[in-house]
């Protein structure tokens, strides 16, 4: 092979090597764009799809005032004939702020009130829910 036609073949190889370059930066440019336009589905989404689709529980939007300051969203379901509120938090603080705002209201929450990362089950009987019912609600957050 002479010398003109191997640099001729690396004149093609290198122009070979910048197209090649160039789809993978517009892939990764639109794949980019797209995630900024299109988010996915939300923690409450998720949890209320998981629910109704997993575990075949009707769902309605909570109407509990202090659920409705919740930045993540409230959702109110039946799990063995018992009401529970799922209140979703976006941060640990808010949880917490949320959490001390039903302990302001007393009505003897600390026996229907369960605090778990940045979610709040408060449910509706005035005693503990078993672990059966604990244990529907917990397989079913994303965070």
């Amino acid at each position: 092979m002479t010398e003109r036609a191997a640099s001729e073949e690396w004149r093609y190889l290198r122009a070979a090597f910048a197209v090649v370059g160039c789809l993978a930066l517009a892939e990764t440019a639109g794949w980019l764009v797209y995630r900024a336009v299109h988010e996915g589905p939300t923690a409450l989404e998720l949890t209320e799809r998981c629910l109704r689709r997993e575990k075949l529980l009707a769902t309605t939007p909570a109407a509990d005032p202090i659920a409705a300051t919740a930045s993540g969203g409230a959702l109110l379901t039946r799990v063995d004939g018992d009401a529970v509120q799922v209140v979703i938090a976006s941060s640990e603080a808010e949880a917490s702020a949320l959490e001390a705002a039903y302990r302001r209201t007393g009505r003897r929450i600390d026996l229907r009130l369960d605090v778990r990362d940045r979610v709040l089950y408060v449910w509706e009987p005035v005693r503990h829910p078993s672990p059966t019912q604990r244990q529907t609600l917990y397989d079913c957050w994303y965070q």
